[in-house]
């Protein structure tokens, strides 16, 4: 039997200047807060001092839309089995003056534990891997992440990360006005077997967040 979910995402963001960190957890019937002091602000883009970041999705007719707290960013009826990959496009973008580096990690923000065919519990985030590529061009990005996945290339650590782990920043600055493209995979490797595949009416399930972390360039 497979496993099958309904994937909710919550998106977070985290924005930093300095030693300042702003932090956002954004999901499907929750409340979207950006803290400035005491005062928060419902919306997905917050702006710092100089540092604006924005973060979209790519949608199924090639156009990228801004996430906003109630948006859906990866896909709701995934199955996440053996072998399973998932690609989501994310378009990040300088709109302030300031100059920044980046870096990403998938969270886990709730999980269903089920049982096996094999007669395990099945807790999906010790089964699923992410990983990301970084590119100037969606085009170009989009025919690397196809080859990597036709032919099964999953290097090192580079789309090895396990969830709630950062990703390696991007090796390119995101200057003014300047925007880089993500393709960010999410998968069950083909050798967990069938320690992941559910038995019963009870399938698992895990929900998923993307925090993307921006630093201006220089500071850690």
């Amino acid at each position: 039997m497979t496993t099958r979910k309904k994937s909710y995402t919550k998106i977070a963001l985290t924005l930093s200047v300095c030693l300042v960190v702003i932090w956002a957890l954004l999901g499907t019937g929750t409340t979207i807060a950006w803290f400035m002091d005491t005062t928060p602000v419902e919306k997905n883009t917050f702006l710092i001092g100089e540092l604006d970041l924005v973060v979209s999705h790519k949608l199924e007719d090639g156009t990228y839309e801004e996430i906003q707290s109630d948006t859906e960013v990866f896909d709701e009826e995934a199955l996440y089995e053996p072998g399973y990959v998932q690609v989501v496009y994310l378009k990040v973008e300088n709109k302030g003056d300031v100059p920044f580096e980046y870096k990403l990690a998938v969270d886990v923000n709730g999980v269903t534990v089920s049982e096996s065919v094999l007669g395990n519990d099945i807790y999906l985030p010790n089964h699923l891997k992410y990983g990301v590529l970084f590119g100037a061009d969606e085009a170009v990005l989009a025919r690397e992440t196809a080859k990597v996945i036709a032919e099964k290339e999953f290097p090192g650590e580079t789309l090895n990360y396990p969830l709630n782990v950062y990703s390696e920043k991007d090796s390119v600055v995101v200057r003014p006005e300047g925007v880089r493209y993500i393709a960010l995979i999410v998968r069950m490797p083909e050798e967990v077997g069938n320690v992941a595949n559910y038995r019963g009416n009870k399938p698992p399930s895990v929900e998923l967040g993307i925090t993307v972390r921006a630093v201006q360039e220089g500071v850690e």
